[in-house]
């Protein structure tokens, strides 16, 4: 990732059932609005369910997140 890529990151709420791209791979779907740039995600392929903290969106339109929290299969 070359550095005016990482610079175009910005804070981001995600939207309750929307699908996402991560910028690292796979597809992720809002299932839950937290709290303070909280969100719960889905991996939509493997039904890997985990809150996602401090999210941000690129350019380009794909995300990531800081960390994540509560990691579990639904």
């Amino acid at each position: 990732m070359d550095k005016e890529y990482r610079e175009s990151r910005r804070s981001f709420a995600p939207e309750r059932g929307t699908e996402y791209v991560n910028e690292g791979g796979g597809t992720y779907r809002c299932v839950g609005i937290g709290s303070s740039r909280a969100s719960t995600m889905m991996n939509v392929k493997s039904g890997w369910m985990f809150t996602a903290h401090g999210i941000g969106i690129y350019e380009d339109g794909k995300i990531d997140w800081d960390y994540s929290t509560g990691g579990r299969f639904v």
